[in-house]
């Protein structure tokens, strides 16, 4: 509105009060009008063009106050934290001098202990006053020395007699007490450091979702939180309706692997085929009965994907394994090398087919799905579920691999561990929530989520999950326990939902690895029996 109008060399009427006179071009709307109508019209966008200012220097001003609050609550926090630092670091060295401290309490009534048990059981004094005795005894008797008479040998006899009567009575009435440690208990780091807590205000809820509480149950009152005091051993009670019993499943074979079954796989052709895999890379393969799920499966022949692994100083450690035809199809690493993958494919007799396949991200999981024609992979470091093509000859493999589409890309706080999926579905675990999200593979919609709430308790934690089609779900949940804690046993349960979501069925088990769905919707578990081999078992 700066710029002079253009006079017009005509007079006429203006387009806006109709007064005859000289025209102008208004340079804002493009209107010929005169000049007191530009002038109007100039003062009414001065007015709005002040009005839109006032508002956006207030709205400025306002995020100023907020910024400079925001500045000088961050510098309250980082003081804070750096307290919080102080106080672990001081916490953490007591802990240690605490533990330093009865390490030596223990360890000094081992050797008090030590010294009174070897005071009491050896016999080296009275030995000593025996061959003593003994010796100037042999002199008597052959007259060499008279300076003890009968008398003085008689009472030292009696004495060294008494001692050795009172010393083999001990030990007979005595047992032998040795020292010996229990077991520690669960220790909860809260209890050591306090718990950390966040000051800040509750996030909006969402839509409440299923929950799987304590021994496997499965509820949800009307507010969407679970409720504990109605969870029952070994029985479910939802909505007002009587308590549910929740089957165990009976063990109906067991047989004896060479390696320990970190990975379980069905492959159906003419036959059901079962490979066992373990972390090196160790495969058994079964052919199981179709018809007959108590039939125990027929062992076919044993091979490994790499020569030697087992043995080798570097380890390729296997974290993901599927099967489909024509492919094995492995992600291995080095023992020392975790932050990146190599997926490997092999026939079903374990020949190598194609290029190793590098990737620059650990590949945690495969799933081969031959009904989308893809292979399903979890980038945990990009916090998203992605797919390759399945390939279907060994023409196809690198390039497969290289062309990775994204299925879906979550938020930071959303981590996911394991992906399973059937015809129409794919379920991902994530970590941190400890719950199952349900995805339709087509429309990338959330379909269902069930949350695992045992967690509250300190007692199991979800770790992998398998999807039927009628989007029944068997979950695998492992004890919880205490950071680096090596307990020689871990415990865990296999929990059975309906496609309602609702527990039917579980199994106690202790160091699982493997888990499958056999081809009668049966259970089949890897499980650990020693260091380095395992065994097969199969419940109904």
């Amino acid at each position: 509105m700066t710029a002079t109008p253009k006079p017009l060399s005509i007079v006429a009427k203006c387009a806006l009060c109709s007064t005859k006179t000289e025209l102008f071009v208004c340079p804002h709307c493009d209107e010929v009008i005169c000049q007191v109508c530009v002038n109007k019209h100039r003062s009414i966008l001065n007015e709005t063009l002040k009005e839109h200012w006032l508002k956006c220097k207030t709205k400025f001003q306002n995020l100023s106050q907020l910024s400079n609050n925001y500045d000088r609550d961050f510098k309250s926090a980082e003081n804070e934290i750096d307290r919080i630092r102080q106080m672990l670091e001081r916490r953490y060295l007591e802990f240690v001098q605490s533990i330093d401290n009865e390490k030596n309490t223990l360890l000094i009534q081992i050797e008090d202990h030590i010294r009174s048990t070897s005071s009491h059981v050896k016999h080296a004094d009275v030995q000593q006053v025996f061959k003593s005795v003994h010796q100037r005894l042999n002199e008597y008797f052959q007259g060499t020395n008279t300076a003890y008479n009968t008398d003085d040998f008689l009472l030292e006899i009696e004495h060294l007699n008494r001692q050795i009567t009172n010393r083999e009575r001990f030990m007979n009435d005595d047992t032998l007490k040795y020292p010996y440690l229990t077991p520690s208990k669960p220790l909860i780091i809260s209890d050591v450091f306090g718990e950390l807590q966040w000051n800040s205000k509750p996030m909006s809820i969402r839509n409440s979702p299923r929950s799987l509480t304590a021994n496997g149950h499965s509820s949800r009152n009307s507010d969407g939180w679970q409720d504990e005091s109605s969870s029952l051993p070994d029985e479910i009670e939802q909505d007002g309706l009587p308590a549910v019993p929740v089957m165990r499943k009976q063990r109906q074979w067991s047989l004896d692997a060479s390696g320990v079954p970190h990975f379980l796989c069905i492959l159906s052709k003419k036959n059901y085929l079962l490979f066992a895999c373990d972390k090196y890379g160790c495969i058994d393969l079964y052919q199981l009965d179709g018809t007959d799920p108590s039939v125990p499966p027929r062992h076919l022949r044993q091979f490994e994907l790499f020569s030697g692994n087992s043995s080798s100083q570097k380890p390729q450690i296997i974290e993901a394994f599927t099967v489909y035809t024509p492919f094995i199809v492995v992600s291995a690493h080095l023992s020392d090398q975790t932050d990146t993958s190599s997926v490997y494919f092999f026939d079903h007799r374990g020949i190598q087919q194609g290029e190793t396949c590098l990737q620059n991200f650990p590949v945690r999981q495969l799933s081969a799905d031959t009904g989308f024609k893809c292979l399903w992979g979890v980038d945990r470091h990009q916090h998203s579920v992605y797919y390759n093509q399945l390939p279907m000859n060994v023409t196809q493999i690198q390039q497969s691999i290289d062309q990775r589409e994204e299925f879906i890309i979550f938020g930071r706080d959303f981590e996911p561990i394991r992906i399973t999926q059937n015809q129409t579905s794919i379920a991902v675990v994530e970590r941190n929530s400890q719950s199952v999200h349900i995805f339709n593979k087509q429309t990338k919609e959330q379909v269902d989520e069930i949350q695992n709430l045992l967690r509250t308790d300190g007692t199991f934690r979800l770790w992998n999950v398998l999807l039927r089609d009628d989007n029944s779900m068997v979950l695998k949940l492992d004890e919880d326990l205490p950071p680096y804690s090596r307990p020689q046993t871990i415990h865990h349960l296999i929990v059975e939902l309906d496609p309602k979501g609702v527990p039917v069925a579980q199994i106690e088990r202790t160091a699982v690895y493997g888990l499958a769905i056999g081809p009668n919707q049966e259970i089949l578990l890897g499980c650990k029996r020693h260091q380095q081999n395992g065994s097969i078992e199969c419940y109904i």
